[in-house]
This record gives C-alpha cells, sequence and structure tokens, in this order.
C-alpha cells in the first residue's frame, strides 16, 4: 500500500501541473486557434515518444528509467501513458466544449481526479469497485473548490453540477480512459445545464 501511495503521488503530482493548460489558456494565451495549434502539437510529440518507446529498446529502457517509477504495469508494455491521454483529453475539450465550461472541466480533471486519488488510496472508505467513496468526495469538493477559486463567469448550481458529473464519470468503471471521459463528460453536461 505505501509503494502504490508514493507511485499514486508522483503520476498525481505531474497530473495537477496539467492545470497549466487551462490556467494559460485563461491569463496567457487567450487564443482559442493558438491554444488548439500547441496543444497539437503536444500531442503529436507525445504520439512520436510513445511509438519510440514502443519500437525501440533502447528508448524504452531510457523512458522506464527516468518515468517507469509512475507507469502503470498496462503502461509499461502497450498501453498510452496517461501525459498523452491528458494533452488528448485537453485537445478534445477545447474543440468539442464552448468556454468557460472546458476551462472549470479540465480544471475538475487535473485537481478533482488528483484528490480522488489520493485520498481514495489513503483512507479506502467503501469500495465501489476499484475505487471509493472517499476518494468521490475528495474529487467532488476538491472540484468545486477549485471551480470557486478562478471566479469564472459560471452559475455556481452548474459549477457543483459540473463537480458531481465529474466524480460521477470517474467513478463509473468504463474502458475509456478518464483523462478524456471526465472534462469531456462534466463539460458538455454543465453546457447543456447553462443552456436549459
Amino acid at each position: 500500500m505505501e509503494y502504490s501511495l508514493k507511485n499514486e503521488i508522483a503520476r498525481k503530482l505531474i497530473h495537477i501541473a496539467s492545470a497549466v493548460i487551462p490556467l494559460s489558456y485563461i491569463y496567457i494565451i487567450n487564443d482559442l486557434i493558438i491554444m488548439l495549434c500547441i496543444l497539437s502539437l503536444f500531442v503529436v510529440f507525445s504520439f512520436f515518444i510513445e511509438i519510440l518507446r514502443r519500437d525501440h529498446f533502447k528508448y524504452s529502457k531510457i523512458f522506464l528509467h527516468f518515468f517507469g517509477f509512475m507507469l502503470r504495469d498496462n503502461e509499461k508494455k502497450d498501453k498510452l501513458t496517461g501525459a498523452t491521454w491528458v494533452f488528448l483529453g485537453a485537445l478534445f475539450t477545447f474543440i468539442l466544449i464552448p468556454y468557460p465550461f472546458s476551462i472549470l472541466a479540465l480544471l475538475f480533471l487535473s485537481v478533482g481526479d488528483t484528490f480522488a486519488a489520493i485520498i481514495g488510496i489513503s483512507f479506502p472508505y467503501i469500495k465501489i469497485g476499484n475505487k471509493t467513496l472517499s476518494g468521490f468526495f475528495a474529487g467532488f469538493i476538491s472540484s468545486i473548490l477549485v471551480g470557486v477559486c478562478f471566479n469564472l463567469p459560471v452559475n455556481i448550481y452548474i459549477l457543483i453540477f459540473g463537480a458531481l458529473m465529474a466524480s460521477v464519470i470517474e467513478i463509473i468503471p468504463i474502458s475509456v480512459n478518464d483523462n478524456i471521459t471526465i472534462p469531456l463528460f462534466s463539460g458538455s453536461m454543465m453546457y447543456f445545464a447553462s443552456i436549459i
């Protein structure tokens, strides 16, 4: 359990750093086309690294030497790493979800998912599949708090609803990577709720 927690904390520190994507859009870039171009470059670069580490033993050894401690077993074999999924999720979110819901959805992913994992492993109360109810509430509350902190032009009830949807989709055992499902599902639900 101790190693598992250290492993997850290392992963999630990188994961929470992905908040730089929505925050850079708010405070630095503020242009959707430029943001999409930058994210597209990161996606292409990520796939280049994925192909190198999968098809070339030498590069695979180097990659595992530096990042192996953070990888899950399926990622060490032939699955995409979490970082690649984060860039893909961010790109699709900016393409499909309007501002400011895209920003909130990506913050829910980086902050909410991080706290859900760390609290869920540290205090595993009431198991639901391979997730926990304690992780669910940690993700839900931290998503609300990060959403409120940045004071985006979103009704508080829609923000809370979006945080709930992010937590719900995170705990449901589906095969699609949650770096895709969390921002797309929570962002689209907030957008539809705002229309209604």
